[in-house]
Order: structure tokens, then C-alpha cells, then sequence
């Protein structure tokens, strides 16, 4: 996207592009709340974010994106000067979904909860703000409700992607944890229950559980 032609001219004429690795400079990523690459944060004259858009867009609705951020379209802020006016629910999912990427995740699962309040508890917006907590959760490596929150959504949404998807990640879950006989349970117990999953899911999956059955050799110690 940067070298796209269109991008470039857009950086030279209407804004100004400041880069840098979030990898290196973990302050300014601290300070951003920036949870993952690339993230680019439009900024004021004054210096404070106006919003701030997660991963890669085409290069057109990149540009569209941002000179509407610039009239304060499609912002945070006007979203939820649009929402004090109405119950929609696809509205309260956009909010929740920036809150989700910005510094405020106590007000992402705000929105979330408000989804679901405004709906039945096992439709599919519903479905979709359980994932997103419980996937909040597993980010926070708040572990327990993690888990918690994905055998529910399990148990609540059978025989739908958002069960087959909840089973997944609370294999997940473990491997994060560490918890290498869970994790390889849970993700035996997926391979098992979900025969007819994308076969390059499948491939992955057994693939972990052949690493967690059969881990590396930790390397020699190198001697002084």
C-alpha cells in the first residue's frame, strides 16, 4: 500500500507520514496501545488521535478512509454521537470493534455487552461480540475466562462456526497456558468433532499437536 502510487501522493499533498517499528520503539507502541502491525493512528495539529485504522486497506478506501476521518466521517467520535440516537446494533459492533484496537478495552467490551443486550443472546451479532471477549480475554492472557467464555460460546452456538471456531481457540488457549496435555486434547477433540473443517485448518492443527507431543530439544548450553 505505502508504494502505491496513489498512497504516496496522498502523504505528499494532505498528510504528513511519520513511521515507526513497533518493535523497537515499544514506548510510542505503549503509548498508542498499538496490538498489532501495521496499525497507522491519524493525528490533529493538536497532537491527539482522531482514529486510527488496524491492518491493511486498499490503497482507495485507505485514502477515503482517512480524508473522512479528516471531517470527522466515520470516526469514534461521530459513531457514537450517532448511537446516543438510536438502537442499532451493526453500529454498536463498529464502535466496540475500534474501542477493541484503541486504548479503551473496558469500553470495547462495553459496546460488545451492548450488542447482545439489544438482541437475542444466540443470533449472530451476538455470536460474533461473545467471540470478540472472549478473544479480548485470550489478548489479555486473562487465561480462565478465556476459556470460560469460549466453552460457552461452545455450548451455546453447537453445530455453527462460532462453536467450531470457540473449540479451536480454547485449544489455544492451553498451548498459550503452556498446559501442553489440554492443548493437545482440545485440539485432538476439534480434529475429531469437526471432520469437515477447511482442510488447511486441519493440516494446522495437526501440525500443533504434532510439535506438542514431540517438542524441539532445548539447545546445549554454550560453554564459556
Amino acid at each position: 500500500m505505502f508504494v502505491d502510487p496513489k498512497t504516496i501522493a496522498y502523504f505528499s499533498s494532505e498528510a504528513v507520514l511519520y513511521q515507526h517499528n513497533g518493535d523497537t520503539d515499544t514506548a510510542m507502541a505503549r503509548q498508542y496501545c498499538i496490538s498489532g502491525f501495521p496499525t497507522l493512528v491519524m493525528l490533529g495539529p493538536d497532537g491527539k488521535e482522531i482514529d486510527r485504522v488496524p491492518g491493511y486497506l486498499p490503497t482507495d478506501e485507505f485514502i477515503q478512509t482517512f480524508r473522512g476521518y479528516g471531517k470527522g466521517i466515520g470516526t469514534l467520535a461521530s459513531l457514537e454521537a450517532k448511537a446516543a440516537d438510536t438502537v442499532d446494533r451493526n453500529l454498536y459492533l463498529q464502535i466496540a470493534e475500534k474501542h477493541k484496537y484503541g486504548c479503551d478495552k473496558a469500553a470495547a467490551a462495553t459496546w460488545y455487552s451492548k450488542v447482545i443486550a439489544a438482541g437475542k443472546p444466540k443470533d449472530s451479532l451476538s455470536g460474533v461480540s461473545r467471540m470478540e471477549l472472549a478473544d479480548m480475554f485470550r489478548r489479555a492472557k486473562n487465561w480462565d475466562s478465556a476459556i470460560f467464555a469460549y466453552k460457552q460460546v461452545a455450548k451455546d452456538f453447537k453445530k455453527t462456526q462460532f462453536a467450531n471456531d470457540a473449540d479451536w481457540y480454547t485449544g489455544d488457549v492451553y498451548r498459550r497456558m503452556k498446559d501442553t496435555v489440554k492443548a493437545i486434547s482440545a485440539f485432538e477433540s476439534w480434529v475429531a468433532k469437526y471432520p469437515k473443517a477447511d482442510t488447511s485448518d486441519v493440516n494446522y492443527t495437526k501440525g500443533l499437536i504434532e510439535k506438542l507431543k514431540n517438542p524441539p530439544a532445548p539447545k546445549p548450553e554454550a560453554k564459556n
